[in-house]
């Protein structure tokens, strides 16, 4: 059985993953902004006994706070951002700022072992070398509209890579560390298909919330998937078999222009 903290616990890719890593018999303490939000939290987990609706403020939060969070605590996904609301100074106090504080804080914690970020597939600095002129295209329009959310959830991605590699090289921790990165592009609410386009994705695609919960839940079920940038769009791969050949076949969407 596993304790995850689950950050920004009433979003919709954060709801999915409620109900899978409770239907696991892992328990989520789901961090979230209201007690308004409480029901939706708990008819997602498969028992009430399995999830924990915790109001705090992720922005507020302090080193100090954020280490009493995460005693017990053996894996950290973050699902959280700020959703454009509050302008571009609360994105990055949200997206990158909170992000990074909870990055070293888990860092820190003696207990977590996986720290998953859920991030954008257009959070990198140039467009990847193996894309095709539409989804570079795309790329580049998306950095054109949302300009401060693509640089806030690229530094997060950064300092989790570069903080990771740092504890690698000082011997890690006694439980392990493994920071999973992915990279979904444009959401969609449409049902979950179980197929997708994985691991050095296209760019020039959606991809539904449901799947994007369940890519994720697959790689934290690993033990092997330390490192890797994970882009990820609809597909014609099941996700299971994409998840397999991307993380044996240790492949990343990171380039060394990150």
């Amino acid at each position: 059985m596993v304790q995850v903290l689950l950050l920004g616990g009433h979003g919709k890719v954060a709801l999915h993953m409620t109900k899978l890593l409770t239907k696991a018999g892992h328990i989520v303490t789901s961090i979230i902004r209201s007690a308004d939000h409480i029901p939706d939290i708990n008819a997602h987990a498969i028992s009430p006994g399995l999830v924990k609706p915790t109001v705090s403020s992720i922005e507020d939060a302090t080193p100090e706070s954020i280490a009493v969070q995460l005693e017990g605590i053996d894996w950290v996904i973050w699902s959280a951002g700020a959703g454009g609301k509050g302008g571009p100074e609360r994105t990055i106090a949200v997206d990158q700022e909170a992000a990074k504080k909870y990055i070293s804080a888990s860092l820190a914690a003696p207990s977590v072992s996986k720290f998953l970020m859920v991030s954008a597939l257009i959070s990198r600095r140039e467009p990847a070398p193996y894309w095709g002129e539409e989804d570079v295209a795309s790329f580049r329009t998306g950095w054109k509209a949302i300009p401060t959310y693509c640089e806030a959830k690229l530094q997060a991605d950064i300092w989790l890579y570069d903080e990771s590699r740092k504890l690698e090289k000082a011997g890690g921790k006694s439980v392990g560390w493994e920071d999973i990165h992915l990279r979904p592009g444009s959401l969609s609410d449409k049902e979950a298909t179980g197929k997708v386009d994985l691991g050095r994705a296209r760019a020039k695609g959606e991809v539904s919330r449901a799947d994007v919960a369940a890519v994720g839940v697959a790689l934290l079920e690993r033990g092997d998937v330390a490192g890797l940038w994970v882009d990820l769009v609809e597909g014609e791969e099941e996700i299971g078999e994409a998840v397999e050949r991307v993380v044996k076949g240790k492949i990343t969407a990171r380039t060394d222009a990150e």
